[in-house]
């Protein structure tokens, strides 16, 4: 029995090792600090989506620039950025957790290409693995529970693919 847990620890151990291994990027949206141009496009692309100024989107879910964290980062390689970012609104909050959005140039703005909900932490790791071009997304559980979620881009968006 002491020799089946140690290997099953070991997996465990060598599993979660290995995805911390294979991170392209970190985004930790938890210092409050984050780039100031990709917050800037993702406020005005949620004021576009919601159809409201930023006085209506204040009132109407207390949207504002600084409720607002975003990252730009490559997910594709392709030379130009998409944005990685939250909204830290009861709009974006759900029972599930927050909406991570992922926003892609377009020739006439930005596109959302992520349908990622997650529970609320605040540490999203961009892997170097990829699928159709795109590098893999993970997030770790709250209350360290050391589930690890992982999303990748299937179909025109990222989605879930799996919980481990």
């Amino acid at each position: 029995m002491k020799k089946f847990l140690i290997i099953v620890m070991s997996i465990i151990l060598f599993g979660q090792t290995a995805l911390a291994y294979g991170t392209y990027c970190k985004l930790d949206f938890s210092d409050g600090e984050s780039d100031k141009q990709a917050g800037k496009i993702l406020y005005e692309y949620v004021l576009k989506e919601l159809n409201k100024t930023p006085e209506e989107a204040k009132e109407f879910a207390r949207i504002e620039p600084q409720s607002v964290r975003a990252f730009e980062i490559d997910l594709n390689d392709d030379g130009e950025k998409e944005i990685v970012g939250m909204v830290y609104s009861t709009l974006y909050l759900g029972t599930a957790g927050y909406s991570l959005f992922i926003l892609q140039k377009q020739q006439s703005g930005y596109k959302n290409i992520s349908i990622l909900v997650f529970e609320p932490q605040r540490k999203v790791y961009i892997l170097k693995t990829k699928t159709n071009g795109y590098h893999y997304i993970k997030l770790s559980g709250s209350n360290h529970n050391c589930v690890q979620y992982v999303a990748k881009y299937k179909d025109g968006m990222y989605q879930w693919s799996y919980k481990q």
